[in-house]
């Protein structure tokens, strides 16, 4: 049976050069250089190919005669009628640089640039573009390569232990299939990976198929083609040439400051159709180069797709440099037009034209009868009432849907023998040949493929089945499975270890049961037990939380209660900053006191943009006293400060012991949400809507031994919006009163996120950065406000080379108005993006108009700490 098996695959693999028939050959300039990445379309069957890094190309082909273009950014288009026989066609082709024609415009010195006219038709006709078809599918091939180009000293040994050096190319293929229908849904089923290396389940072309230019924006940079791209470029005609019997203008493209979201460099526009013949552009993302070409074809009628787009990522981190080239080649489209629409809209710029006459239907939102004048009429339209047509008629299709705040609707998968694809598979279906070097990189990894496939299919089935018990697990923590819906997380007790002058070195055991029937129910359950060795108490507590609907729609019980202890403002400081300054410093900001409660608590969400909220609690709170002073490091003439809190209003140091039972009500809304989907999940876009936030809280006196008495009604806003072209700005502010506060203890008042330490919040709205912690607490009115200005150019950052690096500079003011504080004031001038990852800011705090504190803070990039941004 084993020699039949070999005979047959034998006999396959010395058949398939015979049964192999197309075109290949090299492309090269009129020097004789090899052009890498040419675009290969062969036009009847919409399909085609690119060179690659070498300039070698070939391409499957059945017998018959073939027109085929060769394209080259930058070159003549050739275009070729070959014909296919039994074998490879051997077709060599020399391109000849494009000649660009002036004549046919004057540039006179006062007159406005010919491009702006151009470009105003474009950017007119940008949204038909993404409208004119119904639905497309086609086939996207995907190759990355990737290459370490620069290793600083500290990681050489390192990298020689792993194998990995400068000349090694890393190698990434995927074969997938696409589909679009229009207004916004996307689908791809991976068909086929490979890899250098471990199997990738994250090949993802139409992460950059569907970045559209006719979009406002591309990978976080403004699209010349955007409504806003006159605030952000200029431009300048460097001429025509004539292809395939249109006009196609060359624009050069040029920010009106460098920055990491714009975009430089050229992009082509047929004439009187105003789509993208190619492009041409180069951006930086956080100090890393991005480089785009896409070179598009006629694919039907009219319709012009891209065939052929190329990606290069490059830069360099603390010495570590390295590049990713892709190249996404996409063929067998298949095109369904929207009948609707019609490529020739006699389209009139008004600032170069006479205005023709105002087309009352689209003025009054009549879309259907405004669609009927404009494309069956064909009467002329403005380019200002085309776009307000385009944008109405795409409006009113996404409420058709019944999901109008729905901004895609994506659906990707991988086929379960994506990644068994044999060699054999791959020479047949290959588009763009592998390279010499590429061809190496898959003979060193296929040597340990096996070996390393075995390893990360222990991995994957030690994710699924959790770990078996180390001694190690108590220390460091880990997983254990019961059963396929029930699991236990435990963080082990080393990162539970924490100091504090209450109970000195204290350890918690903590861990999670989490149960789940479906994606829809799930259960977690966590105990505490905390033991302080210098305080000598034992604490513990318990903490439930049942959530049942899908995450949109989700409600949410919670219950929990014991005995424990608890910082006055849980937020102020972190443990382990408390221990670290404590031990180190002898400062113990931390002040805590006794709780012995009981709560219960539901949430309700209705479809991300409405939240509510309800919540009773009873506890019973006692003061807490110091039990150590120990240190690792004396300081001269430091003491531990008591766990008396300091504040204005209380004027004394500690508080009384209290019981209270408070209930209270919360209401969030969000009500310009906008969303995304992701295989069905809905996901919101958090920073497309100002969020609301109003809360109402009342404690009742004499009732289950309460002896607390207060109204307590607060106002939340946070929200993040453009200053016009040259910032954004984040605020988060709330403000608030207390009513009927007769008996309210300073575990009630509301408290401020201050801070003493060095360091800065990780959300840029997330805290003051030199307040105290406590002193300006308050039972009364009060008023607090985060605002935070990200520019895109400020002092530093005028000059390019510091812009392009990723380096930003941002300012803050904090303000916070209670009846002691003085109109507290911070501002805060902000270094962000040092080498990537580091901010650092210089503050200058206020107090009843004049200077007080000054202080610099240092935290990670606000790009990691603050998800908005």
């Amino acid at each position: 049976m084993f020699k039949q098996q070999l005979f047959v695959a034998l006999l396959l693999l010395f058949s398939l050069p015979s049964m192999a028939q197309g075109i290949r050959g090299t492309i090269k300039d009129d020097k004789g250089e090899l052009l890498p990445f040419a675009s290969i379309y062969v036009k009847e069957i919409g399909s085609g190919t690119s060179s690659n890094l070498e300039g070698f190309y070939e391409y499957r082909l059945p017998s018959g005669n073939y027109q085929v273009t060769f394209q080259f950014m930058g070159y003549a288009t050739e275009i070729k009628n070959i014909k296919v026989g039994a074998g490879f066609e051997t077709v060599n082709i020399v391109m000849k640089p494009q000649v660009i024609n002036l004549a046919s415009v004057t540039v006179e010195s006062k007159a406005e640039d010919p491009s702006y006219t151009i470009m105003r038709k474009a950017i007119a006709k940008a949204e038909y573009h993404l409208l004119q078809n119904d639905s497309y599918s086609a086939e996207v091939y995907m190759k990355g390569t990737g290459q370490v180009t620069k290793v600083p000293w500290l990681l050489k040994k390192t990298f020689e232990k792993e194998g990995i050096d400068t000349s090694q190319v890393f190698t990434s293929e995927s074969v997938s299939e696409i589909y679009f229908e229009r207004p916004n849904t996307f689908k791809e089923k991976v068909i086929s990976v490979r890899t250098t290396g471990q199997e990738s389940n994250n090949a993802n072309p139409n992460a950059y198929i569907n970045s559209s230019f006719y979009l406002p924006d591309v990978v976080n940079a403004v699209s010349p083609l955007s409504p806003r791209a006159f605030s952000y470029y200029k431009f300048k005609y460097e001429g025509s040439f004539i292809e395939r019997g249109y006009e196609i203008n060359k624009i050069r493209v040029t920010p009106r400051s460098k920055g990491d979201d714009l975009f430089e460099g050229v992009i082509y526009i047929r004439e009187d159709f105003w789509n993208i013949h190619s492009l041409d552009l180069t951006t930086s993302l956080m100090g890393f180069q991005v480089r785009i070409e896409q070179i598009f074809a006629p694919i039907k009628g009219e319709i012009w797709m891209p065939v052929t787009q190329k990606f290069e990522f490059s830069g360099s981190i603390f010495g570590l440099a390295g590049s990713y080239n892709y190249l996404a080649s996409v063929s067998d489209y298949t095109v369904t037009v929207n009948e609707d629409l019609d490529p020739s809209v006699i389209l009139i710029d008004e600032k170069i034209q006479a205005a023709p006459e105002e087309i009352k239907a689209i003025k009054t939102g009549n879309v259907a009868e405004g669609v009927n004048q404009v494309f069956k009429e064909e009467q002329e339209v403005s380019r200002k009432q085309f776009r307000k047509l385009m944008r109405e008629y795409d409006k009113e299709e996404r409420k058709e849907t019944g999901e109008a705040d729905v901004v895609s609707d994506y659906y990707f998968n991988i086929d379960s023998l994506a990644t068994k694809k044999d060699s054999l598979y791959w020479i047949s279906r290959r588009p763009v040949p592998l390279t010499d070097r590429e061809i190496v990189g898959y003979q060193r990894e296929d040597s340990t493929y096996f070996a390393e496939k075995a390893k990360a299919e222990a991995d994957s089935s030690r994710l699924r089945n959790g770990e078996r018990f180390r001694v190690q697990d108590v220390f460091f923590g880990s997983y254990y499975k019961f059963g396929d819906r029930l699991r236990f997380d435990f963080p082990g007790f080393i990162p539970r270890l924490r100091f504090n002058t209450v109970e000195g070195f204290n350890l918690d055991f903590t861990g999670t049961f989490s149960w789940r029937e479906d994606t829809t129910t799930r259960l977690r359950i966590s105990p505490f037990v905390r033991y302080g060795f210098s305080g000598k108490q034992v604490y513990g507590k318990v903490e439930s939380i049942f959530g049942i609907g899908k995450n949109e729609q989700r409600s949410t019980f919670r219950v929990e209660g014991g005995n424990y202890i608890q910082q006055f403002n849980p937020t102020a400081i972190d443990d382990f900053s408390n221990s670290l300054y404590s031990l180190l410093a002898e400062k113990n900001y931390a002040k805590f006191y006794e709780k012995t409660y009981a709560n219960v608590s539901f949430a309700k969400r209705f479809r991300f943009r409405y939240t509510i909220g309800a919540k009773l609690e009873w506890a019973s709170r006692s003061e807490l006293f110091n039990t150590t002073n120990y240190s690792i490091i004396d300081v001269e003439n430091r003491l531990y400060r008591t766990n008396d809190i300091n504040n204005n209003e209380t004027l004394v140091g500690g508080f009384n012991d209290s019981k209270a039972l408070i209930s209270s009500l919360s209401f969030v809304v969000k009500p310009w949400l906008k969303f995304r989907k992701y295989n069905g999940r809905l996901i919101p876009l958090e920073n497309s809507s100002p969020s609301f936030r109003l809360t109402y809280k009342k404690a009742f006196n004499e009732v289950l031994g309460s002896n607390t008495q207060y109204d307590h009604v607060e106002f939340g806003l946070k929200t993040t919006f453009d200053l016009g072209v040259r910032a954004k700005i984040d605020i988060e502010g709330e403000a608030g009163q207390f009513f009927n506060n007769q008996q309210v203890l300073f575990t009630d008042f509301k408290h401020f996120q201050g801070n003493r330490l060095p360091f800065t919040p990780l959300s840029v709205t997330g805290g003051y950065r030199l307040l105290d912690y406590y002193k300006y607490s308050t039972a009364d009115q009060y008023a607090s406000i985060f605002t935070h200005i990200r520019f895109r150019k400020f002092l530093f950052t005028q000059l390019p080379m510091l812009r392009l690096s990723g380096l930003k500079e941002n300012l803050f003011v904090n303000y916070l108005a209670t009846p002691t504080s003085g109109d507290y004031t911070e501002l805060g001038y902000t270094i962000d993006n040092i080498f990537r990852v580091l901010r650092v800011e210089f503050v200058q705090s206020f107090q009843y108009g004049k200077a007080k504190n000054f202080g610099v803070r240092v935290g990670v990039a606000a790009i990691i700490g603050n998800n908005s941004n």
